[in-house]
């Protein structure tokens, strides 16, 4: 695994006219409205580590440090952007997100969520997973501002004739209460993603990647309760396998996704106008992530497992870990907190 690369890729933010995008590969893929003030940045890939499936990057301020994970390569990662340095743990499933905690992380594992002793390497167990573990892995998770774990499911069964009808393919978005309790929050999706919480904790964004849909819903903090949703955006980008991927907000309440397959990030006001788009390096990038002292470092990462061995020697970008700055700093990620033990009395 390659430490920091030396070079920069020059990109533009895009803002909303009418224009014909090219992706990175040469080819024209639809007609894109956007255009007018372009604004430079400079996107830096920091660390090319060829991931199947990079995925959930998290700063950790009390390490001051990014964890990310590789879904399929079932490991959780902790980026040191000062040295360039990646420490790895394999895990003994495949891993969907993570999250930041006292003892070192809360993971979520395709067998249940675990916390991680980052100095040992040892996994606790936390709680079993809420569905079939056949059919279902956890995908894209976060916590609210009080530290409550969320985390929504991705249909991957492990019999690939495994046929159950659409319905049976989909589950909903979970929030952990303890106790080894799951509360379903959402109507059901098949790629949970894009899960954000707005500034002020009372907008819960959630997307499905293959609805290529992005909802915005009330969001109680002080209940954690999940009212009803509507459209915040719909992407028709990203091709038969992407679509609005993993997520950020920052502090102006601005949504940022990846769009898996479409090679690029979006950027939304809160009332989920396009305000610009970035083009980035890799085709595949997955979740954008604020991070550094000041919160003003975008950290994406990115997959490499659509491609083959052949175009991955000629794309050895896609799976990379880049960085940029970000045009307004974001928001502190919370720390998971573990849900107060109920009342046996």
């Amino acid at each position: 695994m390659e430490s920091r690369e030396q070079r920069a890729f020059n990109v533009t933010w895009l803002f909303p006219v009418l224009s014909l995008l090219r992706s990175h590969t040469g080819r024209i893929h639809r007609a894109v409205i956007y255009k007018s003030r372009m604004v430079s940045v400079s996107v830096e890939c920091v660390l090319r580590c060829a991931a199947l499936n990079g995925e959930s990057p998290v700063w950790s301020f009390a390490k001051a440090r990014l964890f990310w994970v590789d879904v399929k390569g079932a490991a959780l990662h902790l980026f040191d952007p000062a040295t360039g340095t990646d420490e790895c743990w394999q895990m003994p499933a495949w891993i969907g997100c993570c999250a930041p905690s006292a003892r070192g992380a809360l993971v979520a594992l395709r067998t249940g969520i675990f916390e991680l002793d980052c100095p040992t390497g040892s996994l606790e167990p936390v709680a079993p997973p809420p569905y079939d573990c056949r059919r279902f892995a956890f995908n894209d998770g976060h916590c609210d501002r009080q530290g409550r774990f969320f985390v929504g499911p991705m249909y991957s069964p492990l019999d690939s004739r495994d046929e159950p009808g659409i319905d049976r393919q989909r589950a909903p978005l979970w929030r952990y209460d303890g106790d080894g309790e799951w509360e379903p929050v959402s109507p059901p999706v098949r790629i949970s993603n894009g899960l954000a919480f707005s500034p002020d904790g009372r907008t819960l964004y959630h997307s499905d990647t293959a609805q290529k849909t992005i909802w915005a819903c009330e969001y109680d903090p002080e209940t954690a309760s999940v009212g009803e949703r509507r459209v915040f955006a719909r992407i028709d980008e990203g091709g038969d396998i992407g679509g609005p991927d993993g997520a950020c907000v920052d502090w102006d309440g601005f949504y940022t996704c990846a769009v898996f397959g479409a090679g690029c990030l979006l950027r939304f006001d809160p009332n989920g106008r396009l305000e610009r788009r970035l083009a980035m390096p890799a085709q595949y990038v997955t979740m954008p992530a604020f991070g550094g002292v000041d919160s003003k470092t975008l950290f994406v990462t990115s997959a490499s497992f659509p491609l083959d061995a052949d175009e991955r020697r000629r794309r050895p970008l896609e799976g990379a870990l880049f960085a940029l700055e970000a045009p307004v700093p974001g928001l502190v990620p919370s720390p998971y907190v573990p849900p107060t033990p109920r009342s046996t009395a």
